[in-house]
């Protein structure tokens, strides 16, 4: 017999393939033109597997969402913690940080989920303040963490108040914002790493030059 945990990995997985099959069909032919007759083709699932799963096409579309952003989120912790155990410097671990995140707007993946979530919040607007409410709200409270721990470690040379969610708002802002702008019109190709790197460079600076307790030791 097969255990409920069992059960539950086979629904897990099966979502997965929706989802991945979800996203390669929607770039194929429009969220709007995208049948769910496509996606189970697609995901090898059968049409009662597929609605028992979600609901409808939107649902589809909103776990395809979250996947990208849950992915991008993890690798960001992950380049955080990598250069914190490389010893990079603040400002070099910033650097890094700011091309991880521009690398995931300009990537294919995250330029096409931008792009769909900007078409179909016309339709549900639901979908496109969930989209980048999520986004920056992962994004800050990963970025806030690191803050914390900077302060943390230099918690005596602190004068006065200092917010870390709002500071990391603010770089999310200077790195994140012209890209992502681009990529959702469709103009990701304007960028090239030396273009990255200077922009990177640029808003850490201005950062920096607003918060300098953050870099201090």
């Amino acid at each position: 017999m097969i255990s409920s945990h069992s059960d539950q990995r086979l629904g897990e997985d099966r979502q997965t393939r929706i989802v991945i099959a979800a996203l390669e069909v929607f770039s194929k032919s429009s969220f709007g033109n995208a049948t769910t007759d496509e996606i189970a083709r697609c995901a090898r699932v059968s049409k009662r597997d597929l609605y028992s799963a979600f609901p409808d096409k939107h649902a589809i579309l909103t776990a395809a969402v979250d996947m990208v952003l849950q992915t991008g989120d993890e690798n960001l912790r992950r380049v955080i913690s990598d250069a914190q155990k490389n010893s990079a410097s603040v400002q070099g671990t910033l650097e890094i940080v700011g091309l991880a995140l521009v690398g995931e707007i300009l990537s294919p993946s995250s330029g096409f989920v931008l792009r769909l979530v900007s078409s179909e919040s016309v339709v549900q607007p639901e979908i496109g303040s969930t989209y980048f409410e999520k986004w920056y709200t992962s994004r800050s409270r990963t970025v806030g963490k690191f803050f914390s721990n900077c302060l943390a470690k230099a918690k005596k040379r602190i004068n006065g108040p200092f917010n870390s969610d709002i500071a990391s708002r603010h770089f999310l802002g200077l790195v994140t914002h012209l890209p992502q702008l681009t990529a959702c019109i469709g103009m990701a190709e304007t960028w090239n790493l030396k273009s990255i790197q200077a922009h990177v460079r640029n808003s850490v600076a201005c950062f920096l030059k607003a918060y300098p307790e953050v870099a201090k030791k």
